[in-house]
């Protein structure tokens, strides 16, 4: 690794010391404005920073650059566009820093529910001279940019249309490089039924309201969801006693409830969440599938789910899957990833090299 490489790295870890230290009252003020807007709680956006001050570290962006296979800094005006999504607090970090180390100029549409957090860390950046660029939460104000590469984070549903907006405004081609991510969940196996274990399980699943790409929305065990249902119950009222859920389920919930109840679908209404013991694919939000079976049935409901499963979990790290399904994570980092792990499977840092 060349040596403007590792000093741009050692630079870009005193710039995160520096948007992570205690007396950054512009990050202060971002929170307490994200607060106050009502997009995330404070219990959240707290966990987000701290997980990310564990993950932002010189050490680890070092073991990114070797991971992603990139041996020198090769700065650029190349522009890279990241669509960043809003569904949990700074979730477009990762695409932030993979433009910041490549050396590429960054274009940020950043997202209406989260628009102050990142805004402060790139003001940083920029003050470091790590980054070069703009951004803003309006696509109309990226009117007569040309964007040389895109990542973009989101739902199936926006993907498409918001492509083709930008397409029209002439800032991408039909041709322009693209990485889209849009796995919208994640799979837990455990095998028993220990504190600690459910404890991560709980966050795991409960952590934002279950709305981010790595949230657990079905658990696999070998006992029935009626088996520890008292059991989990208390874990959960636990960790919403000390995070309080921001996002309310809408009232259609309780339709689905009632039905689950017709049918004699073994279930539990957590007021703000509902469980049950189902293996239907995971596709609405504050609903926890859970499937007495064993690791084969895991592997089976994985392949069976794979279009749309961003992450596996287990307790044993040695738990691996077939090739083609994700690499089996532990349940612990669940909702505080190493920044250098791979979204959809790819590495955005890795593909910024080699696509631009």
């Amino acid at each position: 690794m060349e040596s403007t490489l590792q000093q741009r790295i050692e630079l870009l870890g005193e710039a995160i010391n520096k948007w992570l230290a205690p007396d950054n009252y512009v990050l202060k003020e971002a929170i307490d404005r994200t607060v106050r807007d009502g997009f995330f709680s404070f219990e959240d956006i707290r966990y987000q920073l701290l997980a990310l001050k564990k993950s932002l570290t010189a050490g680890e962006f070092r073991r990114w650059i070797t991971r992603a296979g990139l041996k020198q800094h090769k700065p650029s005006n190349e522009t890279v566009l990241c669509l960043h999504a809003g569904n949990i607090p700074l979730v477009g970090i990762q695409d932030i820093l993979a433009v910041a180390l490549s050396g590429k100029r960054y274009l940020g549409k950043l997202s209406r529910k989260d628009p102050w957090l990142p805004a402060t860390l790139l003001q940083v950046l920029q003050n470091h001279e790590l980054i070069h660029g703009k951004w803003t939460t309006h696509i109309d104000e990226l009117a007569g940019e040309q964007a040389y590469a895109v990542l973009f984070s989101g739902s199936t549903d926006t993907a498409a249309p918001v492509l083709d907006l930008l397409e029209k405004k002439n800032i991408i081609s039909a041709n322009t490089p693209r990485l889209v991510r849009t796995a919208h969940f994640s799979m837990a196996f455990i095998e028993d039924e220990k504190p600690e274990n459910l404890r991560q399980l709980t966050n795991a699943v409960f952590r934002y309201g279950g709305s981010g790409c790595r949230s657990v929305a079905m658990v696999v065990a070998p006992f029935s969801f009626n088996h520890i249902k008292c059991h989990l119950t208390d874990y959960i009222e636990e960790f919403w006693l000390r995070n309080p859920q921001h996002k309310k389920p809408p009232p259609s919930l309780f339709y689905r409830f009632a039905y689950n109840r017709a049918v004699g679908i073994e279930q539990s209404w957590l007021d703000h969440f509902l469980v049950e013991e189902t293996s239907h694919k995971p596709d609405e939000p504050f609903v926890l599938h859970w499937v007495d079976g064993d690791r084969q049935d895991f592997i089976d409901l994985a392949w069976k789910y794979r279009e749309g499963l961003q992450s596996v979990y287990s307790m044993d790290p040695g738990f691996d899957l077939p090739e083609e399904l994700p690499k089996t994570e532990v349940l612990s980092e669940a909702q505080q990833p190493p920044i250098w792990w791979k979204p959809d499977g790819i590495d955005p840092l890795r593909w910024l090299e080699h696509c631009v």
